[in-house]
């Protein structure tokens, strides 16, 4: 766990109790100097927070996550990492992927929808769990 200063630790506070006040899932402010961001965690319905200065690429994170560079969801819906619940997943941490290749399929209004690699590259993190609900945003697996 990365320590934070008090006056982020406040500001986090002060923003979940906005969330929870106005029953957001997620929030993003910046105030010039940070960016905070914070999202539930919907499997332990706990609070996934980041901060990082505006000025420096540097990305602290109460739960060390790197995500400005990984595909994100383009829908809300259902993630499957298989086609078929018996199958073997699309994807695994440390397999070679190319552009187009089909990753994980996120289920929607009754319709499969096949997320693909958008750049070829090697899967460094799966971020979602199967059968898991994701929002149109939300990092699902990072490609470097």
């Amino acid at each position: 766990m990365t320590k934070i200063d008090k006056k982020i630790s406040d500001d986090i506070n002060l923003i979940s109790k906005i969330m929870e006040k106005n029953n957001l899932s997620e929030l993003e402010i910046t105030d010039g100097k940070y960016s905070y961001k914070l999202k539930k965690n919907y499997d332990e319905n706990s609070q996934f927070i980041s901060h990082k200065k505006s000025e420096t690429k540097d990305n602290k994170q109460i739960k060390i996550e790197k995500t400005e560079n990984s595909l994100k969801s383009p829908l809300v819906g259902t993630a499957y990492l298989s086609p078929e619940p018996s199958s073997k997943q699309f994807i695994e941490v440390g397999q070679n992927v190319k552009i187009g290749q089909v990753l994980l399929i996120i289920e929607a209004m009754k319709t499969m929808n096949e997320i693909v690699a958008d750049r070829n590259g090697v899967v460094k993190k799966i971020f979602i769990k199967n059968e898991a609900p994701v929002e149109f945003g939300e990092p699902l697996v990072l490609i470097e």
